[in-house]
């Protein structure tokens, strides 16, 4: 799956030609949220809602639907960058907890490169840090009932699907899912979201206006939405031809970062996990991280905020050039790595951090950019120590 030097391979390319409209959508959210039309609430932070290292982190950075918001296309032009922006996420990831990264089987069967991304993480997957969340653990029916889901897709991923290995695999481990299948948990959210001030409220007004139908016609046929599909999967290329009228470009964005918010919330609270954010290729939340649900609280993390981290610790580069797999597990496991991050992400603060490396490098003559575990373990100890006398 990768080439003599762990590679993946070279990716073809085309184009994409709805990102504008996405990007537009996405910019009216945020938009709103500065304006102060969206709201979020400041709290106090307390243990509840703190930073946990024992929650898992669930990988949305793969998504398709998730990165489509963003212009990315996971299938054509952007499907190698992509790729490589998924392994450089799953080093950090990995780093911000002490569990696993869970990864949703549909990936497994609608991401073509997706064998090649788990190629390059067999370690972590032969270690039990790499899991696959579905409603059943064998892959062959989970194939059959997202089969029935896509039946309606012209480019239906799930028959001709040969997962090989995968199933062959013992050590890939199954997470189990609390609640039933995704479209349910989304359909549950839909009726609210037409209400006033509801994230597709907007939706009612424009269809309303554009099929010259009352407002309360067409919210009573837009609720009847999730019915609609027949149990089909709540993506936003099934539910547009279920709604009474077409929808502009604009308002079809803002129905795909809905349904990905729905989406992402689902599965965090189902699976207790957390996600990780601000990455280069956008936060990648779809704007959840911004509601103000204290059930979600500590669930957030940024990806800026550690590479920040490592960039002091002077591990920057080891993370992401040198160290394998298996090193970035030990790396993680140093009680004074987690006391670090756990007090950078806890107490929402890096002020320590930094007063601590300022006089750890003053003081220590050994403290360099790591290119080995050796100096990145020596790096970390010294400013933990440092840190605990402060």
């Amino acid at each position: 799956m990768t080439n003599a030097e762990g590679q993946p391979p070279a990716l073809g390319q085309h184009v994409w030609a709805r990102r504008d409209a996405f990007v537009a959508a996405r910019d009216i959210y945020v938009t709103a949220v500065l304006s102060g039309a969206i709201t979020r609430t400041e709290k106090p932070p307390n243990d509840r809602a703190a930073y946990q290292r024992e929650r898992p982190i669930f990988v949305q950075y793969t998504n398709p639907e998730i990165l489509a918001c963003y212009g990315k296309d996971v299938k054509a032009e952007h499907a190698a960058p992509v790729l490589a922006h998924a392994l450089d996420a799953t080093r950090l990831a990995l780093l911000l907890t002490e569990r696993h990264l869970i990864i949703p089987a549909s990936f497994l069967f609608e991401i073509p490169w997706y064998p090649t991304f788990l190629g390059c993480l067999e370690p972590l997957v032969h270690a039990g840090a790499i899991r696959y969340t579905a409603p059943v653990p064998d892959l062959e029916v989970y194939r059959e009932m997202k089969a029935h889901e896509y039946r309606n897709d012209p480019l239906n991923p799930y028959p001709d699907a040969d997962l090989g290995v995968l199933s062959a695999d013992a050590d890939f481990a199954w997470t189990a899912r609390n609640s039933g299948r995704t479209a349910d948990s989304i359909g549950d959210l839909w009726k609210d979201a037409l209400q006033p001030g509801g994230d597709l409220h907007g939706l009612i007004l424009g269809t309303a206006r554009r099929w010259h139908r009352s407002h309360g016609r067409v919210e009573r046929l837009l609720a009847r939405t999730p019915e609609r599909l027949e149990g089909q999967a709540f993506i936003g290329r099934f539910v547009e031809p279920t709604l009474p009228a077409r929808i502009s470009s604009a308002e079809s964005a803002l129905l795909a970062l809905f349904i990905s918010r729905a989406y992402l919330r689902s599965y965090l609270l189902d699976l207790d996990a957390a996600l990780l954010v601000d990455l280069p290729m956008g936060d990648l939340a779809c704007g959840l991280a911004t509601r103000a649900e204290e059930e979600l609280d500590g669930r957030w993390l940024s990806a800026l905020r550690l590479e920040s981290t490592l960039r002091w610790l002077g591990t920057r580069d080891f993370v992401h050039r040198f160290a394998s797999w298996e090193e970035l597990l030990r790396l993680r496991a140093l009680p004074e790595f987690g006391l670090v991050i756990d007090h950078i992400y806890r107490e929402r603060s890096t002020t320590a951090l930094r007063i601590a490396t300022l006089r750890t490098r003053r003081r220590s003559t050994c403290f360099k950019n790591a290119r080995t575990y050796a100096e990145a373990e020596s790096n970390v100890i010294a400013v933990a120590d440092t840190m605990s006398d402060l």
